[in-house]
C-alpha cells in the first residue's frame, strides 16, 4: 500500500497554528453558550435544539483525544488517500506537530527533539524504566546529540514532509502489531528508534539497548501510572476491543438453530472471544491468512493445523473466533460460531451404538444449524481408533468432512499426522495442511511482556524486561524442546514462583539465568573470578582423574575455555572431537570427565556403541521411522538431554551411511530425525573415539617419536577409514598415546584411592594401600595391548573379593582400619588395625 501524510496543522506556520486555535476554541465557546441559552429556552423548539447540541459536545467530548480513523481502517484501504496523518491521536499529533516546529526554528534534527518531547511522557518514562534504564541519563544523552547540530541541521521542506510520512507509517505498522487502534505516543517512540537515524542508533548502542528491546517493553507503558486496573483478566482480553455482547446460539439473521445437544461435548470459542478470555494473538500472520483463505474459499474448506504442542495451534483458532465476533472476517464467516469439540468426551463410556447415536445428533445438529465451524483439537483421534480396533470415528467423520456442509478446523502434532492421518489418504485428502511454525524471537519477547502484565499482578512481582528477554534467548537456545513462547513463558512463571518462595520484590535477568542454570545443570552467567581461575588451570582439574594425554587435555581444556568465554563457533555443536588411539588409554575416561565438568554429571552422556550401527538399515534406529512407531535413539536421545555429551565409540565400525549423518551434526549443529523434526545439537559436545591405525601409533610411540612429528601422516591414514569431509569437520583429531606401566602405577592409585573413599563412606572402615600394594595391582592389571582396562579386573579379584568376605564374615567391622600390603611371596595381606 502506497501511504500518505496530509495534516494541514501540522505544516502551519506557529501563527498561522494559534489562530486557527483561537477561532476552534471560539466557536466553541459561542457553542457552549447557546446549548445552554437553548436549553433554558421556554420555546420547545429550541430546547430540542439545545438537547441536540448537548449530544454533539458530550461526543465532541469523548472523542477529542481520538483519531479520525482507527489503525485497522487504515490497512484495510478505508481511510481516504490512506493517509496515515488521520490515525494519529491528539496527544501524538500534538507532540509531532511541536517537534516539527522546534526542529524547523532552531535547525535541529526533528528525530532527535521528538525523541525528548516523547522522552517527557510518563508512559515513555514506565517503559524505559523496565528496560533498567537511567531516564535522567538517557534525557542527558538526547540534548547532547542535539546541541551537536543545534543550528546546522539543513534539510528541504519536502525531505522532512517525506521522513514524517515515513515516520509515522512505522508507528502504524507499530500499533496495527500490537494491536492498537491508533497511533499513540508509545507507538511514535518506537517508530523513532526504527529510523536509520545515526544519532539515535549511537544512543542506543550505548544503552545496550535494540529497537525490537523497546517495541517489546512499551507494553508495559499502556498499563503505567494508575492504569493497573484497566488489565484484563486474562491474555485474551488483550484482543478486546469493543463492548461485550451477549452470547446468542442464532446468528444476528435469525436463519440458524440452536444446537443444544451439541453444546453438551463442546465449547463455542465465539463465546470465551465475547467475555474477553481469549483472541490474543502474536504472530502467525501468514498461517492465519492462509486458514482464513481456505475456510472463506469455494470447494473445500477444511484446514489441518500441525504443529508441536504450544506452539499456538490453539491461539490462531481462538484468534479467528475474536475476529468473528468484531465482523473482521471475509463474507462467508460473517456471524459464524466457532465451536471446540471434545472428541475424548463423546467417546468416553460410550459403546458403539451409542457413540454412533451421539455422532449423527451432533452433525443434524451442525447441518441445521447452517453457522457453525467446527474445531476438533487433537484429530488424531478420530484415525487412531481404526488402528486400536475400535469403532472407526473417521470413517463416520469422513461423509460430512467431504461433502464441505460446514468449515472443519482440525489440529494434531507432527507425529501423529505422520502416524495416524498422513497414512489414512482418503481422510488426510480431506484437508488442507497448514504447518504451524514457532514464532520468531522478537514476537516472542511481545507476547511475553503482555503476559508479565498479568504475572506481575497474580505473583505480586515486578518483572523488568531483561527476565523476559533473558528468557526468551536462554529458552530459544537451551530448551528448543518446547517451541516458543511456551518455553519462554515456562522459565519466566518458574522464576517468578522462586521470588516470591524467597521473599524476592525483582524478578530480572539474573534470577532467569539462575532458574535456567539449575534446571540444565550446565553455567551460563558470566565467568567469576573462581571459576574463571579453575578454567585457566583446566588441565589440572582434568590430571586429578586422568593420567598423562598431555596433548588430549590441553586440546580439550582449551575448547571448553572457548566455549565458557564465548568465542566457541556459532552454529555447531560446541565442540566434536576424534579421540584416536589404542584401547584402554584413557579415551572414554576423559570423555567422562569432560561431561562432569561442563554438564555437572556423568549422566549427562549418552553413549553409542557404533559398531551396533554396520548395517545401513540401522539408520532407523538412529534417527527414527518416518512413520514414527521407532523412535531414533540418537535423536531422541538429544531431544530429551540437549544439554549433554555424546559418545560415539568405535565410529569407524559404523555404515558409511550412518557416519554420513555427522556431516550436518557436525557443520550446522542439527539433525532431521525420521518424522522431519529438526533436533537441535547446538549445546552438545560430541567425542568419537576410534582404534584405527592404533598400531600404527604405537610403533611411532616406541621408535621415540613424538605424537607432533607424526600427526599429519596419522590423518592420512584415518583416510582409509573415514571420509576427508568428515574428517576435517571435527573440532580436532586428538591422539592418545599408549600406556607405560608407570602411568598404570598413577591410574591404579587413583581407583585404589577411590574404592578407600567408597569403603569409608559406605562401611565406615579405613582402607590404606601402601606403595608395594599399589605397584603389585599396577603389575597385575597392566598388559601393553588392552592398556589399562584389565586394571578394574585386577582391583576386583585381588582387594574387593577379599575385603568383601572379610566384612560378611565380621572380621572388619565399622570403625575398623585396614593395611593392604603385599608380602615376600608377591601375595596380598589385609592387616587389620
Amino acid at each position: 500500500m502506497e501511504f500518505t501524510f496530509n495534516r494541514r496543522i501540522v505544516w502551519m506556520s506557529p501563527w498561522s497554528r494559534s489562530l486557527a486555535r483561537i477561532i476552534s476554541y471560539s466557536f466553541l465557546i459561542i457553542v457552549l453558550g447557546a446549548t445552554a441559552a437553548f436549553l433554558i429556552s421556554e420555546s420547545s423548539r429550541f430546547h430540542w435544539l439545545g438537547i441536540l447540541l448537548a449530544l454533539f459536545l458530550i461526543d465532541y467530548a469523548i472523542h477529542f483525544s481520538s483519531s479520525h480513523y482507527k489503525v485497522s481502517q487504515l490497512f484495510a484501504g478505508k481511510v481516504p488517500q490512506n493517509n496515515v496523518a488521520l490515525c494519529l491521536n491528539r496527544q501524538a499529533l500534538g507532540a509531532l506537530t511541536l517537534a516539527l516546529e522546534r526542529a524547523l526554528l532552531m535547525r535541529e534534527k526533528f528525530y532527535l527533539v521528538l525523541a525528548l518531547f516523547l522522552l517527557e511522557k510518563d508512559s515513555i518514562a514506565k517503559a524505559l524504566e523496565k528496560l533498567e534504564i537511567n531516564i535522567s541519563e538517557f534525557k542527558n544523552k538526547l540534548e547532547e546529540e542535539i546541541e551537536k547540530t543545534s543550528g546546522q541541521e539543513k534539510i528541504s521542506l519536502p525531505e522532512l514532509k517525506e521522513a514524517v510520512k515515513d515516520l509515522v507509517t512505522q508507528a502504524a505498522f507499530i500499533s496495527k502489531f500490537h494491536l492498537e487502534e491508533e497511533i499513540n505516543l508509545e507507538s511514535l517512540f518506537c517508530a523513532l528508534f526504527l529510523s536509520d537515524d545515526p544519532s539515535l542508533k549511537k544512543i542506543l548502542d550505548l544503552f545496550s539497548l535494540t529497537a525490537d528491546d523497546i517495541n517489546a517493553a512499551i507494553v508495559f507503558s499502556r498499563f503505567a501510572f494508575g492504569k493497573k486496573s484497566l488489565l484484563p483478566a486474562t491474555l485474551g482480553g488483550f484482543a478486546l476491543r469493543k463492548a461485550k455482547i451477549k452470547s446468542h446460539r442464532v446468528n444476528r439473521t435469525f436463519t440458524s438453530r440452536p444446537t443444544p445437544f451439541l453444546d453438551n461435548f463442546s465449547v463455542d470459542l465465539t463465546d470465551l472471544a465475547r467475555r474477553g478470555d481469549v483472541g490474543f494473538l502474536i504472530g502467525h500472520q501468514k498461517e492465519y491468512e492462509r486458514m482464513i483463505n481456505i475456510l472463506s474459499g469455494e470447494g473445500r474448506r477444511n484446514v489441518l493445523l500441525v504443529g508441536e504442542a504450544g506452539i499456538g495451534k490453539e491461539s490462531l483458532v481462538q484468534h479467528l473466533a475474536f475476529q468473528i465476533i468484531n465482523d473482521n472476517v471475509p463474507a462467508p464467516l460473517f456471524d459464524k460460531r466457532l465451536v471446540k469439540l471434545s472428541l475424548e468426551e463423546i467417546m468416553t463410556g460410550a459403546g458403539i451404538e451409542e457413540l454412533t447415536l451421539r455422532l449423527r445428533k451432533i452433525i443434524e445438529e451442525i447441518v441445521k444449524a447452517g453457522n457453525i465451524i467446527l474445531y476438533l483439537p487433537d484429530i488424531h483421534l478420530l484415525a487412531k481408533t481404526s488402528q486400536e480396533g475400535a469403532f472407526n470415528l473417521s470413517d463416520a467423520f469422513l461423509p460430512i468432512i467431504s461433502s464441505s456442509l460446514f468449515p472443519v478446523i482440525g489440529a494434531t502434532y507432527p507425529k501423529e499426522f505422520k502416524m495416524y492421518i498422513e497414512s489414512h489418504s482418503n481422510f488426510a485428502s480431506q484437508f488442507e495442511v497448514i504447518r504451524v511454525e514457532e514464532i520468531s524471537l522478537n514476537e516472542a519477547m511481545t507476547l511475553l511482556t503482555h503476559e508479565a502484565l498479568l504475572l506481575e499482578r497474580r505473583y505480586r512481582v515486578s518483572i523488568n524486561f531483561s527476565a523476559i528477554k533473558q528468557a526468551v534467548f536462554l529458552a530459544s537456545k537451551y530448551f528448543k524442546q518446547t517451541p516458543l513462547p511456551s518455553s519462554a513463558e515456562n522459565l519466566l512463571k518458574e522464576a517468578l514462583s522462586w521470588a516470591s518462595q524467597t521473599q524476592e520484590k525483582v524478578v530480572d535477568k539474573e534470577s532467569i539465568i539462575y532458574i535456567a542454570e539449575r534446571k540444565i545443570n550446565i553455567p551460563l552467567h558470566r565467568t567469576k573470578k573462581e571459576e574463571a581461575e579453575a578454567l585457566l588451570n583446566l588441565e589440572d582439574l582434568i590430571h586429578q582423574s586422568l593420567i598423562d594425554q598431555e596433548e588430549a587435555v590441553k586440546a580439550v581444556a582449551d575448547s571448553l575455555r572457548a566455549f565458557r568465554s564465548g568465542l566457541a563457533r556459532k552454529g555447531g555443536p560446541i565442540a566434536t572431537f576424534l579421540f584416536v588411539g589404542p584401547t584402554g588409554v584413557g579415551k572414554t575416561e576423559l570423555s567422562k570427565i569432560l561431561a562432569k565438568i561442563n554438564f555437572g554429571s556423568e549422566e549427562s552422556m549418552l553413549r553409542f556403541d557404533m559398531s551396533e550401527y554396520q548395517e545401513k538399515s540401522s539408520i532407523v534406529r538412529f534417527i527414527g521411522s518416518s512413520d514414527g512407531k521407532i523412535v531414533g535413539s540418537l535423536t531422541e536421545g538429544v531431544s530429551q538431554k540437549p544439554y549433554s555429551l555424546v559418545l560415539l565409540d568405535e565410529f569407524e565400525k559404523a555404515h558409511p551411511d550412518v557416519l554420513n549423518l555427522f556431516l550436518q551434526v557436525f557443520d550446522d549443529g542439527r539433525l532431521t530425525d525420521g518424522l522431519g523434526n529438526l533436533v537441535d545439537f547446538q549445546n552438545t559436545i560430541i567425542i568419537a573415539t576410534s582404534n584405527a591405525c592404533s598400531l600404527f601409533i604405537q610403533e611411532q610411540i616406541l621408535n621415540g617419536k613424538k605424537v607432533e612429528d607424526f600427526a599429519q601422516e596419522l590423518k592420512k591414514k584415518l583416510a582409509e577409514f573415514f571420509k576427508p569431509e568428515l574428517l576435517n569437520r571435527f573440532s580436532d583429531i586428538i591422539i592418545f598415546k599408549p600406556l607405560s606401566l608407570a602411568d598404570i602405577e598413577k591410574i591404579a592409585f587413583l581407583n585404589l584411592k577411590k574404592l578407600a573413599l567408597t569403603a569409608l563412606e559406605a562401611q565406615k572402615i579405613e582402607l590404606v594401600f601402601d606403595e608395594k600394594a599399589v605397584k603389585e595391582i599396577a603389575k597385575r592389571g597392566y598388559d601393553p595391548v588392552f592398556g589399562a582396562r584389565p586394571l578394574r579386573k585386577a582391583i576386583d579379584d585381588n582387594i574387593k573379593s577379599t575385603l568383601s568376605k572379610m566384612i560378611l564374615s565380621e572380621k572388619v567391622t565399622s570403625g575398623s582400619k585396614v593395611l593392604v600390603s603385599v608380602d615376600d611371596n608377591h601375595q596380598f595381606t589385609f592387616s587389620i588395625g
